[in-house]
């Protein structure tokens, strides 16, 4: 991660925008899943993804990443 500008970091998709805002509001996989009608599974894979490109260690970490990188608002 370092030495790495924000514009290198890869994008997050749609609809990883739009899971990690619904978890940025409390929401668990089950409820996320159930709100988007897509399973758990899909859901855990958009939050494992989005770790992943924003190179965090958690789940909070990637929710505050994203935000610092302007990515998604809460």
């Amino acid at each position: 991660m370092i030495g790495l500008s924000i514009s290198q970091f890869r994008k997050l998709t749609p609809r990883e925008i739009e899971v990690l805002t619904w978890t940025s509001q409390g929401k668990t996989a089950w409820e996320v899943s159930v709100i988007l009608s897509i399973s758990r599974n899909t859901v855990n894979t958009h939050l494992r993804n989005s770790k992943d490109k924003l190179d965090t260690s958690n789940i909070v970490h990637t929710i505050v990443e994203a935000v610092r990188r302007d990515q998604i608002k809460i």
